[in-house]
């Protein structure tokens, strides 16, 4: 009995220094809001016995970690910011991992375009939460303001919270979906979600989601390896997110819908 109680730390000590380094990753809050980051690091954990350390934050964010080298892999979903990322030298590549689309969340639905909806939301200041947070979610929000200064002459400003309209109507928190969706929902206001966290808390809130057919409301999620802190991991995750990763993503489900798609 003493030998065998004298081998149980040994044991445990063998097993450690077997196991692969942690792999860090940085990803944004509605990957991890959906519920789908955790089924796919949890399988990942198992297939190569791999420690995965994660951070959920918005895109401008988690690409400020990769700048610094803080995280070894970034998952996130602004395109534009993807690509002054690999300009600037701090990956080699964007890969398309998954994609959904925007939608909004608000006391009522909206029809036609997301234009439109936008319009009557800045024409009637109905209260909007914006997650003012730099995110994926944020950027694309702000394309669509943009686009409705150009179109129609809304008058905007910009400033550290982004671009935007100006009115006690507007709320810029600077936080994650779950709390933009959550505020929303006390203060009943609309606010831009993308489609999987919006399944996710579906059922939890009174706001309705409105889905339109609009190029600008697709979402990419993609994935890019930090060049500086290049690992065998972080290749080994990717081509786990090509692979076995595809059929979890294509095959994940919140109350019976299908939350994201691969190509």
């Amino acid at each position: 009995m003493f030998i065998a109680l004298l081998m149980l730390p040994l044991t445990g000590c063998l097993q450690t220094s077997t196991s692969e380094p942690s792999f860090r990753l940085a990803t944004t809050t509605s990957m991890r809001d959906s519920g789908l980051l955790d089924v796919l690091v949890s399988e990942f954990e198992i297939l190569h016995d791999v420690d995965v350390e994660y951070v959920a934050v918005g895109t401008g964010a988690a690409l400020q970690l990769g700048m610094t080298g803080d995280v070894d892999a970034l998952i996130v979903h602004a395109p534009q910011q993807e690509m002054n990322f690999i300009e600037d030298g701090y990956a080699s590549e964007r890969v398309p991992i998954a994609r959904n689309s925007f939608v909004l969340l608000g006391p009522e639905l909206y029809s036609n375009s997301i234009y439109d909806a936008f319009s009557l939301i800045f024409e009637e200041e109905r209260c909007f939460i914006s997650r003012g947070d730099d995110s994926g979610t944020h950027a694309k929000e702000q394309a669509i303001w943009r686009h409705l200064n150009e179109s129609r002459n809304y008058s905007m400003v910009e400033d550290s919270n982004g671009y935007h309209p100006q009115g006690e109507w507007y709320y810029s928190i600077g936080q994650g979906m779950g709390a933009g969706i959550n505020m929303a929902d006390e203060k009943s206001c609309v606010t831009l979600s993308d489609r999987g966290t919006a399944l996710q808390f579906q059922s939890k809130i009174n706001l309705q989601r409105s889905e339109f057919n609009d190029t600008i409301m697709e979402n990419q999620y993609s994935y890019l390896i930090v060049n500086s802190t290049n690992t065998s991991t972080s290749n080994l995750f990717q081509t786990f997110l090509l692979n076995e990763g595809k059929g979890i993503i294509a095959n994940y489900t919140i109350n019976g819908d299908y939350a994201f798609f691969v190509d």
